[in-house]
């Protein structure tokens, strides 16, 4: 049984049982006055036949045989009687009880004058003078004689006797009857409480391992269940979780929306300058086609030609970019020498190093250099930032290319002599069309597009890349690949 269903189980059982009991104690209660009605009823006439046998008072003096006689015969209609003469204050004045018996002396009226002037009124209990703290059942009588109110003949109807017999019954045969009933009945309504709450809770169970299902393809990762707790708490603390998954979600989709915005405004912007530059150069060619020379047609194509190749790696850059940022591009991950990569990447920038008079150093170890990453990424991540590299270098500084190792991990940098970024800039260099002050005259070309990417494509292998920047002493990036054991 799921722990839910033991949990109500149980409170259904605790339930019971206090139902149980408080039943047992209304039965007991309408058993206990049924039975007082019904003596009473039956036995009622008793204290009026004593009152009417023989002169019990005359003028305040009582017949103590009388009493006695007479209450002999009411015990045989009923043995369990108790008879007390009492005077017009409630004082007894005789009884039928055994010599050296304990009783209260005084018996209060308000009940008695009820029952003789009221027989709709059952069952009335009043004092037994033997057990004055239990009230009983009784038969009472008025005594007159010659139309003077003497007192009045009080019959307990369940006297000692009747106390003993009930006590024994009790014990002997009651008792054994109304546990076992209550057993039985408790033990019925658990069994059948544990059914119905075990039906219920199906439907609760099922949501529940679905609700643990959708959690785990949610989040992509294995979900551990609770150990404790019941379905409702793994349901609680599910949702919990996946509702901070969702806000978490929602802000990324948020901020991604955003920061598309901004690119569509930037690129607008871009794409509007090339393009008005290339219409314009195209639009003068045209107009002015028999004015020209020769040497003017060739520089306006020449310009248009350049705005045309800043266009294209623009649009370029832009969609690898938009299929980095929805996850298009899965890293395909394998074994590559990391040293063997990057040399064959410098090779790429030796010519244009050369036209810029910078000075282009390389500095590999020896051996196997073994990471495991997506070659194709990281190739376009050294084609980046080394031609940017070269490209804010002046004429006579250095570029240097340099991989060495810090106990498991290679530590790639890239470093050059140029003008370097502002400090207030750098966290902003990795941002979609930022370019520090410095970039727009001296690479005209650039997209602005380049370390975004470069940024996107670390995150993909989980690794940071680290700018260190001064002014008019140059600019150094860096990032760690964890060593493959070969």
């Amino acid at each position: 049984m799921n722990s839910i269903a033991k949990k109500l189980s149980l409170t259904l059982l605790s339930l019971f049982i206090i139902i149980g009991f408080i039943l047992a104690f209304i039965t007991r209660y309408a058993t206990v006055q049924y039975n007082h009605e019904i003596t009473q009823r039956l036995n009622g006439s008793i204290a009026m036949y004593v009152a009417e046998a023989e002169p019990l008072i005359q003028n305040g003096q009582h017949n103590e045989a009388a009493i006695k006689r007479l209450a002999e015969r009411a015990m045989v209609i009923n043995p369990t009687v108790e008879v007390y003469l009492l005077d017009n204050q409630g004082t007894i004045l005789s009884h039928n009880l055994p010599s050296g018996t304990p009783y209260q002396q005084q018996v209060p009226l308000q009940q008695i004058q009820t029952f003789i002037t009221d027989d709709t009124q059952r069952p009335l209990l009043s004092l037994d003078p033997r057990s004055p703290k239990t009230p009983k059942t009784f038969s009472a009588a008025k005594i007159t004689h010659q139309g003077q109110d003497e007192g009045y003949v009080y019959v307990v109807l369940g006297g000692q006797t009747y106390e003993a017999l009930a006590q024994d019954i009790s014990k002997n045969w009651v008792l054994k009857v109304a546990l076992s009933s209550i057993i039985a009945v408790l033990l019925l309504a658990f069994l059948i409480s544990a059914l119905m709450v075990n039906q219920l809770t199906q439907p609760l169970i099922a949501l529940t391992r679905k609700v643990h299902r959708f959690q785990q393809q949610m989040t992509g990762e294995k979900v551990e269940r609770l150990k404790k707790g019941d379905e409702i708490t793994v349901l609680n603390t599910a949702f919990i979780q996946m509702q901070d998954k969702i806000e978490q979600q929602v802000k990324q989709i948020q901020a991604a929306d955003q920061n598309r915005r901004d690119l569509i405004t930037n690129v607008s912007h871009d794409l509007r300058t090339p393009l008005a530059a290339i219409q314009g150069y195209l639009d003068t060619l045209w107009i002015k086609k028999d004015q020209l020379n020769e040497t003017e047609v060739i520089d306006y194509l020449t310009t248009a030609s350049k705005h045309c190749i800043r266009l294209n790696q623009l649009v370029n850059d832009l969609f690898e970019l938009s299929k980095l940022d929805s996850l298009a591009i899965k890293p395909k991950l394998e074994l590559f020498s990391l040293s063997e990569l990057m040399q064959d990447v410098s090779m790429e920038f030796k010519l244009m190093a050369q036209e810029r008079q910078v000075n282009f150093k390389v500095d590999l170890p020896d051996g196997h250099t073994v990471v495991q990453a997506d070659i194709g990424l990281m190739q376009r991540v050294f084609e980046n930032l080394i031609g940017n590299a070269i490209k804010h270098t002046p004429e006579n500084g250095q570029v240097l290319l340099k991989l060495h190792q810090v106990k498991n991990q290679y530590i790639v940098i890239i470093s050059d002599t140029g003008r370097g970024i502002k400090e207030q800039e750098l966290p902003f260099i990795f941002d979609r069309l930022y370019q520090a002050e410095n970039s727009a005259q001296d690479s005209p070309s650039s997209s602005g597009l380049g370390l975004a990417i470069v940024k996107k494509i670390m995150d993909i292998h989980q690794t940071k890349i680290k700018v260190m920047s001064q002014i008019n002493k140059g600019t150094q990036f860096s990032f760690q690949l964890p060593v493959v054991a070969t």
